[in-house]
């Protein structure tokens, strides 16, 4: 398991790398390899926006219903989503429709967990301590989507 603290901006790098070299070295395609840097780079990046500090970490996994993968959790300390399923929605935060007269201001297009969701096979959000986890996971062979 490799777990990287966030606090500033510049942590945000090892992450993106590090996920690339373990997903290589787990037999992922570099197009997936990107994938997961894509994943981490949002996980890490909503951590500093919208938390205090949190943290990145990640495992490779062999699961018995669908075999190999990564799993990638990030742990922030902040408040919890007002509702996660608008949150997951492109073009949403999770308290409704994002003007589009921010989204320079803000540092994205709104996409980012919706994108998490579509790159991964599982997603999972635990509340802790004054914060909460996200937990996804990605398979070397992916799941047939419903």
């Amino acid at each position: 398991m490799q777990v990287f603290e966030v606090r500033e901006a510049m942590d945000l790098y090892g992450p993106r790398r590090a996920i690339r070299d373990v997903g290589a070295a787990l037999g992922f395609t570099r197009s997936d390899c990107q994938e997961l840097a894509i994943v981490v780079s949002e996980l890490t990046s909503n951590i500093l926006k919208y938390g205090i500090r949190g943290s990145v970490e990640f495992s490779a996994v062999d699961l018995l219903k669908h075999g190999k993968g990564i799993r990638v959790i990030a742990r922030d300390v902040g408040p919890p989503f007002h509702d996660l399923a608008l949150a997951l929605r492109d073009g949403y935060n999770d308290r409704g429709p994002i003007d589009p007269s921010t989204l320079l201001r803000r540092g994205g297009l709104g996409t980012g967990l919706g994108a998490v969701q579509r790159l991964t096979d599982s997603l999972d959000v635990t509340y802790v301590n004054g914060g909460k986890a996200i937990a996804v996971i990605r398979y070397l062979k992916r799941p047939r989507r419903r």
